[in-house]
């Protein structure tokens, strides 16, 4: 009866209205300035070392690298150097599966199969270390550009290289004010130890209701996107891991429509950009724009960050390869609708009555994708 009940109110006009109005909390605008910086900043110089090697080919995946500066910004930087390292080779080795079996020429079964795991391992890994937002989006994000054509085994360690050297460049951009307070001789938080933060955070069996529902979701997201047709289900996986972050599921019913519909609008942002054949130097610079914006946005509203996420993502999409204008962003809107409506389903048949909200309450408008991460010592998961 309570799924009858919260499927009433995800159709409910006050969902819209939810999914309209900004959200209030979130961190301060110093704190989501600073954060988008050190973002923008990274992909920048993710950038600029793939130029350097003369592979703009691996721009992407080098940028993909680079978001694991999304992690652990509020913590201490013992932490957060620890947490961004566990994230870029997490990141690292998603692209090298993925790529490897591109590579090998694997069916789609096949590699939906481990992109559904990487999902799932993913949710498990993200509520174990309590990383809080964007959990596993970013993972399942970069395994889904690990399924691009890959040429061989060199291609794969190309990859694999880019996006580890991403991440490296993340790390010491995101970690520079340690090095400048150890040199004035200012105490540093010392980091806990990753086995005591997972045995927190996995406490009550925590972790296992949303992996297996990220599992399931991620299953049959993926399933109809290629029955369909569309040509990157990958990213009809991310649309479901995404929804299903919500705190609760009438939370969940509004990010599966600030995301089918800020993606939709994006789409049509993009497509001028796509068709324009930009040079490579164009490209980079919207994509750290559009990122950077991203950050200062996204914790105020979901919808309107997907606004500068659609364009970024397909743009990033684009350097691997030339690719169909239209049909790149046709894909992107029509997988990332079937992603959130699977997920959003998939959240009401494994709602226990306990987790519904009330009937009066409202949804937030928007829990911040990539908000600041609360310490991992006294917080909880952020999902």
């Amino acid at each position: 009866m309570h799924r009858l009940s919260l499927a009433a109110a995800l159709l409910h006009p006050s969902q819209l209205r939810a999914a309209l109005r900004p959200h209030r909390g979130g961190p301060s605008t110093r704190d989501s300035l600073g954060g988008a910086l050190r973002c923008g900043a990274s992909v920048a110089l993710a950038f600029l070392l793939v130029a350097a090697i003369g592979r703009h080919d691996l721009a992407g995946y080098a940028s993909l690298g680079a978001l694991a500066s999304l992690y652990g910004r509020s913590s201490g930087y013992a932490w957060r150097l620890r947490l961004m390292a566990l994230v870029g080779g997490a990141l690292s080795a998603a692209v090298v599966a993925m790529s490897a079996l591109a590579a090998a020429g694997a069916p789609v079964a096949a590699e939906l199969a481990v992109l559904t795991l990487l999902a799932a391992g993913a949710t498990a890994g993200a509520v174990a270390l309590r990383t809080g937002p964007p959990g596993a989006t970013i993972l399942v994000f970069a395994a889904g550009a690990g399924t691009a054509a890959a040429a061989g085994a060199d291609d794969v360690l190309a990859r694999g290289l880019a996006v580890a050297g991403g991440a490296l460049v993340a790390c010491l951009v995101c970690n520079a004010g340690w090095v400048l307070d150890r040199g004035r001789g200012l105490p540093t938080e010392p980091a806990p130890r990753v086995r005591d933060v997972v045995r927190a955070g996995t406490a009550g069996g925590a972790a296992l209701s949303p992996t297996v529902s990220v599992a399931v979701a991620a299953a049959l997201a993926g399933s109809v996107a290629a029955a369909a047709g569309w040509g990157h289900p990958a990213w009809a996986v991310m649309g479901a891991a995404a929804v299903l972050q919500g705190a609760h599921v009438r939370h969940m019913g509004v990010r599966a429509l600030q995301r089918a519909a800020g993606t939709a609008a994006g789409v049509a942002i993009a497509l001028p950009l796509l068709g324009a054949d930009l040079p490579f130097w164009a490209v980079a610079a919207l994509v750290v724009a559009l990122q950077t914006a991203t950050e200062l946005v996204v914790a105020r509203h979901y919808g309107v960050a997907m606004l500068t996420i659609t364009p970024m993502a397909l743009l990033m999409t684009s350097l691997g390869a030339p690719l169909d204008p239209a049909r790149l962003a046709l894909d992107r809107a029509l997988d990332t609708a079937a992603g959130a409506v699977v997920g959003l389903v998939v959240a009401v048949l494994a709602a226990r009555p306990e987790h519904a909200a009330p009937p009066h309450a409202t949804a937030p408008a928007s829990a911040p994708a990539t908000s600041p991460t609360p310490s991992p010592a006294t917080s909880p998961s952020g999902q």
